[in-house]
């Protein structure tokens, strides 16, 4: 449905994550009140994790399946999350509509080279923006009846005369006696592609300051802001396309990431998982007493292995 554009008159215008699992088992890399502490081994370093008894293999090939579609949705959400910035950029409306200039002088304030002047501003804006403005002038006595103010006649005039959101209404009205006046804009939610809040409200003060600065002249009021507008609309300001391209490379780099992780977890055979030949640590809580084999400098809990994990070396000599 349309929305007004602004409007005024001559008295003044207006994210931890948490893990879970369906099985029995918790499983977590932080300590957790009950966890009992395992220690495996990966190039050369202990690692860790917390669960109230050893991972199983059918627990790790979960885990498996939860990483790669995890990461799935990862890679779908960074592809969405890249390619609809590219459609944030302003771009011209399809002229599928019925899109014939209109100007309504009913209070008759317009000449008839006022009316061709201003038709042809309206085309040139047309031909830029894909959307199509239209001008009516009324007398206030049309504002007479239930909800008669101008924004609700606007509104009403809007979805009784267009079948599309394409338009860009204005509706200015006048008093009996033409010396106070007030105009509403009314545009379709279709041109937010071309024509963005910020020009919206631009719009409305160039407006208001041109049918202020030339009462007299409403036709050149009319032509000098949709002429201004028309020259901003389609682009976009720096703080706007930095704003995209962090978002799209944010968007880019989270497809990578995820695309290597699937990568990864899929060349692991869950049977290789360090994890499953993990030994429990003697606290859950307390950091565990490191050492070093002499052999391989590599390095493991103190007091839970007869052989060094990395190397196979005898501990019984350094321990």
């Amino acid at each position: 449905m349309p929305h007004s554009s602004g409007g005024g008159s001559s008295h003044g215008g207006s994210h931890g994550s948490s893990r879970s699992s369906k099985s029995d088992m918790r499983y977590g890399n932080r300590y957790y009140r009950g966890a009992n502490r395992y220690v495996y081994y990966r190039n050369g370093a202990p690692e860790y994790y917390y669960s109230e008894k050893p991972l199983t293999l059918h627990e790790a090939r979960t885990q498996k399946i939860k990483a790669i579609f995890t990461n799935i949705i990862m890679a779908l959400v960074g592809v969405y999350f890249a390619i609809s910035q590219i459609f944030t950029f302003p771009h011209k409306l399809e002229m599928d509509y019925e899109a014939d200039i209109i100007i309504n002088d009913s209070a008759q304030l317009l000449s008839t080279s006022e009316e061709r002047e201003m038709a042809d501003t309206f085309r040139a804006f047309q031909d830029k923006t894909g959307v199509t403005p239209a001008f009516y002038t009324i007398v206030d006595n049309k504002l007479a009846g239930p909800g008669g103010d101008i924004h609700d006649y606007s509104y009403r005039l809007y979805v009784n005369t267009f079948d599309d959101e394409k338009h860009w209404l204005v509706v200015y009205c006048v008093d009996d006696g033409k010396e106070s006046w007030a105009w509403e804009g009314m545009i379709g939610d279709d041109c937010g592609s071309m024509i963005t809040t910020d020009l919206e409200n631009e719009f409305t003060k160039l407006m208001q300051k041109n049918l202020e600065s030339e009462p007299r002249d409403l036709s050149a009021a009319v032509i000098k802001t949709f002429d201004t507008i028309s020259g901003k609309a389609g682009k976009l300001p720096l703080k706007n396309l930095v704003f995209l391209a962090f978002f799209f490379i944010a968007g880019g780099y989270a497809v990578f990431i995820a695309v290597q992780k699937i990568i990864s977890v899929l060349k692991t055979k869950t049977e290789d998982d360090p994890r499953l030949n993990a030994v429990e640590c003697p606290t859950a809580e307390a950091e565990p007493q490191l050492t070093k084999c002499e052999y391989c400098n590599g390095e493991f809990v103190a007091g839970l292995h007869t052989n060094c994990p990395h190397c196979g070396a005898p501990t019984e000599k350094w321990e």
